[in-house]
């Protein structure tokens, strides 16, 4: 496939741009950037066993088998990382006569409707991720999709033993061959080292896919997961995998951020786990704009700007609205957001590239390719003593007093010093008198309402003379083996303590056994404790974003013999803040990828409704809409058939 040199170019100004503005202030570097083509020449093919090929157990139709699959066109050298895709619910089916959409399946009769082709949605990403050595398959769902709701957990087992098929079928293409495409991936595919990506529901899918996975054995080696926008319904909880969740600020579908359960639940859940996790939050994204077939510039029918057309009032928000002066994303820059974070994480836990583990953690900013520097990335290291040592995990009132390493924990003039979102009795809601959706850490789960969220300090403070400290006890106090000094923060807006539209700032000062100290204020290093943007429905919204400080900036003080991490709030005359996961930490530098040992044993055909696509090689373009009016659908046209529903403010069933 031929590349278009004018792509590099824009590459190049780019870099030059994202080298001189980030929000990573201390850490100014040219970084790596994973959404830049590679040296290889792709292929797009697709196979098509039928829209009703599949029977899922619990599931009440059946569903379809098909796929969109980038390649490197030269598979010498293998075998390669198998990428799988899902998206999420969306409407299925459209009439080519006048675009009415439909969630139904199959889409009959075939003279008037037409599938509405999400799984192409992402095509973008992977033929990023096939030029440097990927194979990546995106999966079809509407058949889940037009049924799920009748079935309790809202087609989540459904969608994993879709995943879990589609994977038995690349066992087959990589041992004895198959239709469509004969013996091409014989022996090209890596199955010990997959990698799962799902958008919305199916972010909440390709989690439950890694359970079902473990379940029957693990007979596939998934390496890493990412959930783009998810639900999180069932609160599963998955460890010792890579996990990226993320989280667009204006999604207005899944609207009370309600995946980053999967990180929250997930961070102390299995003592020893090796496996990092991220959240990745992208000031100014929705929740379509990461599908071209859900962005109405691209693909007409069925599409929506969600926080426009979901959210009431939405349009009139200062921060993700359209007003003059609005800090929405275009579809263009969101679309760039999610190929340099799903490119840079599946390239370095998949590929063990190690340049992109830096973007992943914090220590670097968004390469150039994310178009926006507006993105806040939470990092939480392995559970192993090299990576991550926990100075006070703030999990219940014991923490309040005496933290997780043992040392003494005292603060003065922050009130009222409480611990609130987590276990019982801490109070359920950080923020009591705010809708859930603007407090994702605490938003409750569909089918798991009882299951409480992230346990915060919640404090603040009228003098700048508060503090608040945390001791380190002998044994404890070597920190010269880390890179940073790490926690999570969120300004509360809810406080009338914290003026409005104003970030807040605070000093971190460590101090040795000599009482030596060191300061570094936090806006030097980061600007994670902004005051959080939007007046509408479910914004503000308060996440708690990591706030990392390199070790290297506190010059002064006995790194070996660290006596106590002091929060001093000297910085402004008041404010208050939500605070979580204390900690010294580690990046990850690399990861083990275990060698494929797959045999053909139990691999099968489709035994019905085999109809095939004939693998093509083709220069990747954009699907255009085809046979379509020029009529953009109004909210109103959108839901007058039975499509998914309107995410109101605080909805748990996107």
């Amino acid at each position: 496939m031929k590349r278009n040199p004018r792509g590099y170019f824009l590459s190049l100004v780019l870099l030059l741009f994202f080298g001189i503005c980030h929000n990573q202030i201390a850490t100014a570097q040219v970084v790596a950037d994973p959404g830049v083509p590679g040296p290889r020449e792709v292929t797009r093919a697709e196979y098509n066993f039928g829209a009703t090929a599949l029977i899922p157990a619990e599931f009440p139709v059946p569903i379809e088998l098909q796929a969109s699959v980038h390649y490197p066109t030269d598979l010498s050298g293998g075998p390669f990382p198998l990428i799988i895709f899902l998206h999420g619910r969306h409407v299925t089916c459209y009439d080519r006569t006048n675009n009415d959409v439909y969630l139904k399946w199959p889409c009959l009769p075939r003279q008037i409707l037409e599938d509405i082709p999400s799984y192409e949605g992402y095509d973008y990403i992977a033929e990023v991720l096939a030029s440097h050595g990927y194979i990546v398959a995106s999966i079809g769902a509407n058949g889940i999709n037009a049924r799920d709701n009748q079935v309790f957990d809202l087609g989540m087992l459904a969608r994993a033993i879709l995943l879990q098929r589609h994977l038995d079928l690349w066992r087959e293409f990589t041992t004895t061959g198959g239709a469509p495409f004969g013996d091409t991936f014989v022996g090209k595919v890596d199955l010990n080292n997959v990698g799962t990506m799902g958008h919305s529901r199916g972010g909440e899918g390709v989690v439950r896919h890694y359970v079902y996975n473990a379940e029957q054995g693990s007979p596939y080696g998934i390496k890493a997961v990412m959930a783009l926008a998810p639900v999180d319904f069932n609160r599963f909880v998955i460890n010792n995998v890579p996990l990226g969740v993320i989280l667009p600020y204006c999604d207005g579908d899944v609207s009370d951020l309600q995946g980053v359960h999967f990180f929250d639940d997930a961070r102390y859940n299995v003592p020893g786990d090796t496996a990092p996790k991220h959240t990745i939050l992208v000031k100014g994204a929705n929740h379509n704009f990461y599908n071209t077939v859900w962005t109405p510039s691209i693909f007409e029918p069925g599409s929506a700007d969600d926080w426009l057309e979901f959210v009431p009032g939405g349009p009139t928000d200062s921060f993700c609205g359209s007003v003059p002066g609005n800090q929405r994303l275009t579809a263009a820059q969101q679309r760039g957001t999610g190929l340099a974070y799903i490119a840079g994480f599946f390239r370095a836990y998949l590929g063990n590239e190690a340049e992109f583990f830096p973007m992943l953690t914090g220590a670097a900013p968004p390469p150039p390719s994310a178009q926006t520097n507006r993105i806040f990335v939470s990092y939480h290291a392995p559970d192993l003593p090299n990576l991550r040592r926990d100075v006070n995990r703030l999990l219940d009132f014991t923490n309040l007093t005496i933290n997780t390493l043992g040392g003494i924990v005292a603060q003065s003039g922050f009130t009222p010093y409480d611990l609130c979102g987590g276990e019982a009795p801490q109070p359920p809601l950080c923020l009591p008198l705010q809708p859930n959706s603007r407090q994702p850490h605490t938003t409750p789960s569909a089918r798991a309402p009882g299951r409480r969220g992230l346990s915060q300090l919640r404090g603040g403070w009228t003098s700048t003379s508060a503090f608040y400290r945390n001791d380190l006890p002998e044994g404890s106090r070597d920190a010269s083996g880390f890179q940073a000094l790490q926690f999570r923060a969120a300004v509360n807006f809810s406080d009338a303590r914290n003026p409005p539209d104003v970030d807040q700032d605070l000093s971190i000062v460590l101090i040795d056994g000599a009482g030596n100290t060191a300061s570094g204020r936090i806006s030097d290093f980061s600007q994670a404790l902004y005051y959080p943007p939007g007046r509408i429905g479910p914004v503000p919204k308060v996440v708690l974003n990591m706030v990392r400080l390199p070790l290297s900036a506190f010059t002064g003080v006995d790194l070996t013999d660290v006596r106590s991490i002091q929060f001093n709030f000297d910085q402004l005359s008041s404010g208050a803040l939500l605070i979580s996961d204390i900690a010294f930490a580690n990046g990850v530098e690399s990861v083990t990828v275990a060698p494929a040992a797959f045999t053909s044993a139990g691999a099968t055909s489709p035994a019905n409704n085999t109809e095939f696509a004939s693998s093509r090689r083709i220069a990747y373009r954009q699907r255009a809409p085809y046979g379509f009016t020029n009529k953009r659908l109004t909210a109103a046209d959108f839901w007058k058939k039975p499509a998914k529903q309107k995410a109101q403010a605080g909805s748990v069933l996107p």
